[in-house]
């Protein structure tokens, strides 16, 4: 096996670890010693040790009183650049430097540290794969370290012909079960789930994660879920806000209506105004300043538009269905902007799969 098939096993436990490490990050670690695996390990709660860390406590447990002389002379292979200073734990290249790794090799970088220039200088061996694969798990975080602010997903469900918001109440869904439960888990892995008054009102959405396969791990949280409201006309009545889970309503106002008095677990954010509508520009620069790094948007068109023509949406996730709608739905998206967004000119189509009957695109800001 090579270098590559080592970090793609590693990425595969990093991955266990994507619904319960936010708002951290999803890293796997295994040690190997004459191409066999004796330790692996991934990060598995927030707070919790790192995963190299757990992949040296597996090489413990294996073989005990063996345990140093099986390590000296293996290679590490860790999907992030270790951490080299102080957070929820200890730095992780101190740790590292304790034992008699041949090599160490990491699948990406992590700008926020220096654990690679810590570890040339204890005098090991160490090699950057730049893995594409290892950069993906942490989309958000390395995102976030770079340019100071959350990635934002938008998910559309629409149909054929680009429509997503009917016109009357008759019915709720575009896409089928299988493209509703994908969405379950882009809500599982984000920090915020961000909606307007419009959807809250009209659709009567709970924006929360369902799928008993994802509630069994008691590591994982909901995320918090925000909607966007300027005048504060919502109905306060909505599964939204009978959910438990922490609930932000965004507005101009100071202070909640009597009639939301009773809730629990809702607070407002402050947000400026920008004409009709509140500043998302203000809104992301306060909520940079939290531990938080991936937004989802599930909203309307007009909130998608407003995230649009400030240049916001890192990404767009796209369950299309094969029904066209017509007359019957809006267009999915309604900015002052128009963007061709299958152009290739803003954004990358980087993966396009079957869901059930629908087709899921995603596209990537260049």
């Amino acid at each position: 096996m090579n270098d590559n098939s080592f970090i793609t096993k590693a990425i595969s436990l990093a991955i266990k670890g994507k619904y319960s490490t936010k708002p951290g990050v999803n890293v796997g670690s295994i040690i190997v010693k004459n191409e066999k695996i004796i330790g692996q390990g991934y990060y598995e709660v927030y707070g919790g040790p790192h995963a190299e860390i757990n992949a040296i406590n597996d090489v413990k447990k294996r073989y005990k009183k063996k345990f140093l002389s099986q390590i000296s002379g293996s290679e590490i292979f860790i999907t992030l650049e270790p951490c080299s200073k102080k957070g929820k734990t200890g730095a992780c290249v101190d740790e590292l430097v304790k034992y008699d790794f041949k090599r160490i090799v990491i699948g990406s970088k992590d700008p926020s540290q220096n654990g690679l220039e810590k570890l040339r200088k204890a005098g090991y061996s160490v090699k950057n794969l730049n893995n594409q694969n290892c950069i993906d798990l942490n989309l958000g975080f390395l995102h976030k370290a770079k340019f100071k602010r959350p990635y934002i997903r938008a998910k559309v469900a629409m149909s054929a012909d680009h429509k997503s918001v009917f016109l009357t109440k008759r019915r709720k869904w575009i896409t089928g079960i299988p493209a509703r439960n994908d969405v379950q888990r882009l809500r599982a892995e984000s920090d915020i789930v961000l909606t307007g008054a419009g959807t809250i009102n009209e659709d009567l959405p709970s924006m929360n994660v369902r799928l008993n396969k994802i509630l069994s791990s008691k590591a994982f949280f909901q995320p918090k879920r925000y909607v966007f409201s300027k005048d504060l006309a919502l109905d306060w009545n909505a599964p939204f806000f009978k959910l438990p889970g922490h609930k932000v309503v965004v507005t101009s106002k100071s202070s909640l209506p009597k009639s939301a008095k009773g809730l629990k677990n809702i607070s407002l954010l402050n947000c400026k105004s920008k004409g009709h509508y509140l500043d998302p520009n203000y809104f992301v620069k306060k909520i940079s300043k939290l531990p938080v790094n991936n937004i989802l948007l599930e909203s309307g068109p007009r909130l998608l538009g407003s995230f649009g023509d400030n240049n916001l949406i890192d990404e767009f996730i796209f369950y299309v269905s094969p029904e066209k709608l017509g007359k019957q739905a809006e267009y999915f998206y309604n900015g002052r902007k128009k963007i061709n967004f299958f152009d290739n000119k803003q954004f990358d189509i980087v993966e396009e799969i079957q869901v059930g009957k629908d087709k899921k695109i995603i596209l990537r800001k260049k």
